[in-house]
Protein backbone atom coordinates (compact mmCIF):
# COMPACT_ATOMS: atom_id res chain seq x y z
CA UNK A 1 0.00 0.00 0.00
CA UNK A 2 1.26 3.46 -1.02
CA UNK A 3 1.90 5.88 1.56
CA UNK A 4 -0.55 8.75 1.54
CA UNK A 5 0.71 12.40 2.68
CA UNK A 6 -2.00 14.78 3.65
CA UNK A 7 -1.10 17.85 3.06
CA UNK A 8 -1.91 21.85 4.51
CA UNK A 9 -1.23 24.04 1.70
CA UNK A 10 -0.09 27.61 2.57
CA UNK A 11 1.33 29.27 -0.14
CA UNK A 12 1.34 32.88 1.16
CA UNK A 13 2.83 31.80 4.85
CA UNK A 14 -0.31 32.80 6.57
CA UNK A 15 1.65 29.98 9.51
CA UNK A 16 4.91 32.19 9.58
CA UNK A 17 2.76 35.33 10.67
CA UNK A 18 2.08 33.34 13.83
CA UNK A 19 5.53 32.28 14.83
CA UNK A 20 5.03 28.37 13.07
CA UNK A 21 7.77 27.38 10.70
CA UNK A 22 6.91 24.89 8.34
CA UNK A 23 7.16 22.38 7.09
CA UNK A 24 5.41 20.83 10.14
CA UNK A 25 5.28 17.02 10.00
CA UNK A 26 3.58 14.33 11.91
CA UNK A 27 0.57 14.10 14.46
CA UNK A 28 2.16 15.61 17.49
CA UNK A 29 3.32 18.35 15.45
CA UNK A 30 0.47 19.22 13.49
CA UNK A 31 -1.61 19.47 16.59
CA UNK A 32 0.73 22.02 18.35
CA UNK A 33 0.28 23.70 15.48
CA UNK A 34 -3.27 24.05 15.86
CA UNK A 35 -3.67 24.67 19.12
CA UNK A 36 -1.19 28.02 18.43
CA UNK A 37 -3.56 28.55 15.97
CA UNK A 38 -6.47 28.19 17.68
CA UNK A 39 -5.56 31.03 19.91
CA UNK A 40 -3.70 33.43 17.27
CA UNK A 41 -6.40 33.16 14.91
CA UNK A 42 -9.61 31.51 15.45
CA UNK A 43 -11.74 32.84 13.21
CA UNK A 44 -9.68 32.78 10.11
CA UNK A 45 -10.56 30.30 7.28
CA UNK A 46 -6.40 29.27 7.50
CA UNK A 47 -7.21 27.61 10.86
CA UNK A 48 -10.34 26.10 9.55
CA UNK A 49 -8.48 24.35 6.68
CA UNK A 50 -5.77 23.55 8.99
CA UNK A 51 -8.77 21.21 11.31
CA UNK A 52 -10.28 19.92 7.83
CA UNK A 53 -6.88 18.49 6.84
CA UNK A 54 -6.33 17.22 10.26
CA UNK A 55 -9.70 15.13 10.45
CA UNK A 56 -9.23 14.20 7.07
CA UNK A 57 -5.78 12.42 8.29
CA UNK A 58 -7.68 11.07 11.11
CA UNK A 59 -10.29 10.05 9.26
CA UNK A 60 -7.88 7.68 7.24
CA UNK A 61 -5.75 6.59 10.07
CA UNK A 62 -8.64 5.49 11.23
CA UNK A 63 -9.29 3.73 8.69
CA UNK A 64 -5.80 1.35 9.26
CA UNK A 65 -4.46 3.40 5.82
CA UNK A 66 -0.99 4.08 5.86
CA UNK A 67 -0.95 7.64 5.99
CA UNK A 68 0.93 11.12 7.03
CA UNK A 69 -0.28 14.76 7.43
CA UNK A 70 1.91 17.88 6.76
CA UNK A 71 1.38 21.27 7.04
CA UNK A 72 3.42 23.28 3.81
CA UNK A 73 3.81 27.18 3.61
CA UNK A 74 5.27 29.28 0.56
CA UNK A 75 6.48 32.39 1.57
CA UNK A 76 5.33 36.21 2.05
CA UNK A 77 7.21 37.07 -1.35
CA UNK A 78 6.01 37.33 -4.71
CA UNK A 79 4.12 34.29 -6.18
CA UNK A 80 7.55 32.99 -8.42
CA UNK A 81 9.58 32.87 -5.35
CA UNK A 82 6.66 31.73 -2.60
CA UNK A 83 6.27 28.87 -5.16
CA UNK A 84 9.99 27.98 -5.34
CA UNK A 85 9.68 28.25 -1.11
CA UNK A 86 6.91 25.71 -1.10
CA UNK A 87 8.43 23.40 -3.76
CA UNK A 88 12.07 22.51 -1.60
CA UNK A 89 9.58 22.14 1.55
CA UNK A 90 7.55 20.22 -0.08
CA UNK A 91 10.53 17.90 -1.09
CA UNK A 92 11.92 17.78 2.15
CA UNK A 93 8.43 16.37 3.23
CA UNK A 94 8.41 14.02 0.65
CA UNK A 95 12.00 12.91 1.75
CA UNK A 96 10.98 12.65 5.44
CA UNK A 97 8.01 11.09 5.20
CA UNK A 98 8.49 8.80 1.68
CA UNK A 99 5.04 9.69 1.31
CA UNK A 100 4.32 8.22 -2.20
CA UNK A 101 0.55 9.96 -2.87
CA UNK A 102 -1.00 12.90 -1.44
CA UNK A 103 -4.40 14.71 -0.46
CA UNK A 104 -4.36 18.20 -0.90
CA UNK A 105 -6.54 20.49 1.33
CA UNK A 106 -6.44 24.49 0.61
CA UNK A 107 -8.64 27.30 0.95
CA UNK A 108 -8.22 29.76 -1.62
CA UNK A 109 -7.22 30.68 -4.89
CA UNK A 110 -3.57 31.39 -4.27
CA UNK A 111 -3.00 28.25 -2.29
CA UNK A 112 -4.62 26.29 -5.66
CA UNK A 113 -0.92 27.45 -7.47
CA UNK A 114 0.51 24.76 -5.27
CA UNK A 115 -0.84 21.59 -7.02
CA UNK A 116 0.61 21.82 -10.24
CA UNK A 117 4.24 21.60 -7.92
CA UNK A 118 2.74 18.66 -6.13
CA UNK A 119 0.71 16.90 -9.15
CA UNK A 120 4.74 17.01 -10.41
CA UNK A 121 6.08 15.08 -7.08
CA UNK A 122 3.04 12.96 -6.12
CA UNK A 123 0.08 11.21 -7.14
CA UNK A 124 -2.49 13.45 -5.86
CA UNK A 125 -5.50 11.23 -5.19
CA UNK A 126 -7.95 14.13 -3.63
CA UNK A 127 -8.48 17.16 -3.33
CA UNK A 128 -10.74 19.21 -0.90
CA UNK A 129 -11.22 23.26 -1.06
CA UNK A 130 -12.77 24.88 2.05
CA UNK A 131 -15.29 26.99 2.51
CA UNK A 132 -16.20 28.81 5.46
CA UNK A 133 -19.61 30.03 5.24
CA UNK A 134 -19.78 33.61 7.15
CA UNK A 135 -22.08 34.52 9.35
CA UNK A 136 -24.44 36.92 7.88
CA UNK A 137 -24.70 39.58 11.78
CA UNK A 138 -23.50 43.07 11.00
CA UNK A 139 -20.75 42.68 13.32
CA UNK A 140 -19.22 39.98 11.94
CA UNK A 141 -19.63 41.44 8.37
CA UNK A 142 -17.53 44.54 9.79
CA UNK A 143 -15.49 41.99 11.66
CA UNK A 144 -14.66 40.00 8.34
CA UNK A 145 -14.29 43.47 6.43
CA UNK A 146 -11.46 44.96 8.83
CA UNK A 147 -9.70 41.81 8.49
CA UNK A 148 -9.49 42.36 4.85
CA UNK A 149 -8.27 45.77 5.06
CA UNK A 150 -5.76 44.69 7.58
CA UNK A 151 -4.56 41.99 4.86
CA UNK A 152 -4.53 45.05 2.23
CA UNK A 153 -2.75 46.97 4.61
CA UNK A 154 -0.13 45.20 6.05
CA UNK A 155 0.66 42.26 3.65
CA UNK A 156 3.44 43.86 0.39
CA UNK A 157 1.83 42.31 -2.39
CA UNK A 158 -1.84 43.45 -1.73
CA UNK A 159 -0.44 46.66 -0.36
CA UNK A 160 1.30 47.91 -3.34
CA UNK A 161 -2.06 48.05 -5.37
CA UNK A 162 -4.57 48.97 -2.34
CA UNK A 163 -2.38 51.89 -0.86
CA UNK A 164 -0.10 52.84 -3.95
CA UNK A 165 -2.50 53.12 -6.27
CA UNK A 166 -4.79 55.74 -4.37
CA UNK A 167 -1.58 57.22 -2.85
CA UNK A 168 -0.29 58.26 -6.21
CA UNK A 169 -3.52 59.37 -7.34
CA UNK A 170 -3.78 61.86 -4.53
CA UNK A 171 -0.23 62.95 -5.25
CA UNK A 172 -1.12 64.28 -8.79
CA UNK A 173 -4.20 65.56 -7.68
CA UNK A 174 -2.33 68.11 -5.29
CA UNK A 175 0.41 68.33 -7.71
CA UNK A 176 -2.54 69.84 -10.43
CA UNK A 177 -4.18 71.48 -7.51
CA UNK A 178 -1.02 73.59 -6.72
CA UNK A 179 -0.45 74.38 -10.59
CA UNK A 180 -4.07 75.44 -11.58
CA UNK A 181 -3.85 72.46 -14.16
CA UNK A 182 -6.93 70.72 -11.93
CA UNK A 183 -8.45 70.33 -15.89
CA UNK A 184 -5.96 67.51 -16.35
CA UNK A 185 -6.31 66.00 -13.19
CA UNK A 186 -9.14 63.08 -14.25
CA UNK A 187 -7.68 62.03 -17.43
CA UNK A 188 -4.12 61.64 -15.51
CA UNK A 189 -6.04 59.59 -12.41
CA UNK A 190 -7.77 57.43 -15.02
CA UNK A 191 -4.84 56.95 -17.09
CA UNK A 192 -3.01 55.92 -13.38
CA UNK A 193 -6.07 53.55 -12.89
CA UNK A 194 -5.64 51.75 -16.27
CA UNK A 195 -2.24 51.32 -15.80
CA UNK A 196 -2.59 49.81 -12.66
CA UNK A 197 -5.08 47.18 -13.55
CA UNK A 198 -3.10 46.64 -16.38
CA UNK A 199 -0.17 46.23 -14.61
CA UNK A 200 -1.76 43.87 -11.67
CA UNK A 201 -3.87 41.80 -14.68
CA UNK A 202 -0.26 41.28 -16.91
CA UNK A 203 1.75 40.30 -13.04
CA UNK A 204 4.02 43.26 -14.43
CA UNK A 205 4.75 44.46 -11.37
CA UNK A 206 5.98 41.05 -10.66
CA UNK A 207 7.95 40.71 -13.61
CA UNK A 208 9.37 44.72 -12.77
CA UNK A 209 10.07 43.18 -8.98
CA UNK A 210 12.47 40.14 -10.37
CA UNK A 211 13.81 42.66 -12.69
CA UNK A 212 14.84 44.71 -10.39
CA UNK A 213 16.35 41.67 -8.02
CA UNK A 214 18.28 40.81 -11.18
CA UNK A 215 19.71 44.13 -12.35
CA UNK A 216 18.61 47.17 -10.46
CA UNK A 217 21.02 48.98 -12.94
CA UNK A 218 18.89 47.98 -15.41
CA UNK A 219 15.33 48.90 -14.33
CA UNK A 220 16.69 52.63 -12.89
CA UNK A 221 18.51 52.83 -16.57
CA UNK A 222 14.82 52.23 -18.37
CA UNK A 223 12.67 54.17 -16.19
CA UNK A 224 14.92 57.33 -16.99
CA UNK A 225 15.03 56.00 -21.05
CA UNK A 226 10.92 55.71 -20.50
CA UNK A 227 10.72 59.13 -19.51
CA UNK A 228 12.99 60.60 -22.04
CA UNK A 229 11.11 59.13 -24.93
CA UNK A 230 7.43 60.29 -23.42
CA UNK A 231 9.16 63.80 -22.97
CA UNK A 232 10.50 63.90 -26.56
CA UNK A 233 6.98 62.98 -27.65
CA UNK A 234 5.64 65.55 -25.76
CA UNK A 235 8.24 68.14 -27.31
CA UNK A 236 7.50 66.48 -31.03
CA UNK A 237 3.87 67.36 -30.08
CA UNK A 238 4.15 70.73 -29.46
CA UNK A 239 6.31 71.54 -32.23
CA UNK A 240 3.52 70.09 -34.57
CA UNK A 241 0.64 71.83 -33.29
CA UNK A 242 2.98 75.09 -34.05
CA UNK A 243 3.77 74.29 -37.32
CA UNK A 244 1.36 75.20 -40.22
CA UNK A 245 1.95 73.46 -42.90
CA UNK A 246 2.62 69.46 -41.85
CA UNK A 247 3.22 68.33 -45.31
CA UNK A 248 6.77 69.92 -46.38
CA UNK A 249 9.61 68.13 -45.66
CA UNK A 250 11.07 70.64 -43.11
CA UNK A 251 8.18 70.39 -41.08
CA UNK A 252 8.73 66.86 -40.74
CA UNK A 253 12.78 67.26 -40.04
CA UNK A 254 11.69 69.56 -37.54
CA UNK A 255 9.76 67.27 -35.71
CA UNK A 256 12.44 64.64 -36.01
CA UNK A 257 15.33 67.08 -34.45
CA UNK A 258 13.36 67.87 -31.50
CA UNK A 259 12.25 64.66 -30.80
CA UNK A 260 15.54 62.47 -31.78
CA UNK A 261 18.04 64.05 -29.37
CA UNK A 262 15.40 62.10 -26.57
CA UNK A 263 15.41 59.16 -28.46
CA UNK A 264 18.84 58.85 -28.92
CA UNK A 265 19.59 59.72 -24.83
CA UNK A 266 17.22 56.39 -24.06
CA UNK A 267 19.23 54.65 -26.39
CA UNK A 268 22.36 55.43 -24.95
CA UNK A 269 21.54 54.96 -21.51
CA UNK A 270 19.94 51.40 -21.71
CA UNK A 271 23.28 50.20 -23.53
CA UNK A 272 25.41 52.37 -21.11
CA UNK A 273 23.31 50.56 -18.29
CA UNK A 274 24.22 47.09 -19.85
CA UNK A 275 28.19 48.02 -20.04
CA UNK A 276 27.95 49.05 -16.31
CA UNK A 277 26.16 45.68 -15.34
CA UNK A 278 28.47 43.74 -17.73
CA UNK A 279 31.65 45.51 -15.71
CA UNK A 280 30.59 44.80 -12.17
CA UNK A 281 29.79 41.25 -13.48
CA UNK A 282 33.83 41.18 -15.05
CA UNK A 283 31.78 40.40 -18.75
CA UNK A 284 34.56 40.81 -21.48
CA UNK A 285 32.41 41.55 -23.64
CA UNK A 286 31.52 44.66 -22.98
CA UNK A 287 33.19 46.38 -25.96
CA UNK A 288 29.94 45.04 -27.69
CA UNK A 289 28.06 48.20 -25.79
CA UNK A 290 30.36 50.29 -26.27
CA UNK A 291 30.50 49.86 -29.81
CA UNK A 292 26.81 50.27 -29.93
CA UNK A 293 26.88 53.18 -28.27
CA UNK A 294 29.16 54.91 -30.55
CA UNK A 295 27.06 53.51 -33.72
CA UNK A 296 24.17 55.30 -32.35
CA UNK A 297 25.57 58.30 -31.42
CA UNK A 298 26.92 58.73 -35.47
CA UNK A 299 24.07 57.49 -36.75
CA UNK A 300 22.25 60.57 -34.95
CA UNK A 301 24.91 62.99 -36.18
CA UNK A 302 24.56 61.38 -39.43
CA UNK A 303 20.72 62.28 -39.53
CA UNK A 304 21.37 65.75 -38.27
CA UNK A 305 23.81 66.24 -40.94
CA UNK A 306 21.92 64.84 -43.94
CA UNK A 307 19.38 67.67 -44.05
CA UNK A 308 21.84 70.60 -43.29
CA UNK A 309 23.72 69.18 -46.58
CA UNK A 310 20.39 68.61 -48.82
CA UNK A 311 19.63 72.62 -48.28
CA UNK A 312 23.14 73.50 -48.99
CA UNK A 313 23.89 70.96 -51.98
CA UNK A 314 26.56 68.82 -50.83
CA UNK A 315 24.92 65.84 -50.80
CA UNK A 316 27.89 64.18 -52.70
CA UNK A 317 30.18 64.76 -49.90
CA UNK A 318 27.22 63.78 -47.31
CA UNK A 319 27.19 60.30 -49.08
CA UNK A 320 31.24 59.86 -49.12
CA UNK A 321 31.25 60.96 -45.32
CA UNK A 322 28.83 58.51 -44.46
CA UNK A 323 30.56 55.83 -46.47
CA UNK A 324 33.84 56.19 -44.93
CA UNK A 325 31.81 56.32 -41.20
CA UNK A 326 30.10 53.27 -41.87
CA UNK A 327 33.41 51.40 -43.39
CA UNK A 328 35.02 52.45 -40.16
CA UNK A 329 32.14 51.34 -37.61
CA UNK A 330 32.23 47.93 -39.56
CA UNK A 331 36.07 48.02 -39.56
CA UNK A 332 36.00 48.36 -35.46
CA UNK A 333 33.44 45.95 -35.05
CA UNK A 334 35.59 43.36 -36.87
CA UNK A 335 38.72 44.16 -35.43
CA UNK A 336 37.11 43.49 -31.75
CA UNK A 337 35.35 40.32 -32.86
CA UNK A 338 39.08 39.03 -33.91
CA UNK A 339 40.02 39.84 -30.52
CA UNK A 340 37.23 38.02 -28.70
CA UNK A 341 37.46 35.17 -30.54
CA UNK A 342 41.57 35.36 -29.86
CA UNK A 343 40.85 35.91 -25.69
CA UNK A 344 38.48 33.13 -25.96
Amino acid sequence: MSKILVIYVDIDDDLGRIGLITPIIGEESVEKAINVAAESIPTDSDFNTMVVAYNVFKKLKKDNMDVEIAFISGSDKNNVESQIDFSRKLDETIGTTKAEEAIIVYDSPEDAKAIPIIQSKLKVIGIERVLVEQYRGIEETYALLGKYIKKAISEPRFARFFLGVPGLILVVVGIFSLLNLTAYATPSILIIIGIALLGRGLRIDEYIEQWWENSTIMVIAAIISIISTIIGIIEGYYVAVSIKDLSSSSSFIEILNTILPFITFAIVVLFGAKAISKITNRDIRVWHDVFRIISVIMIYLMILLIPKNLESQTILQTIILLSIITIGLVSLYVVFSMIEKHLK
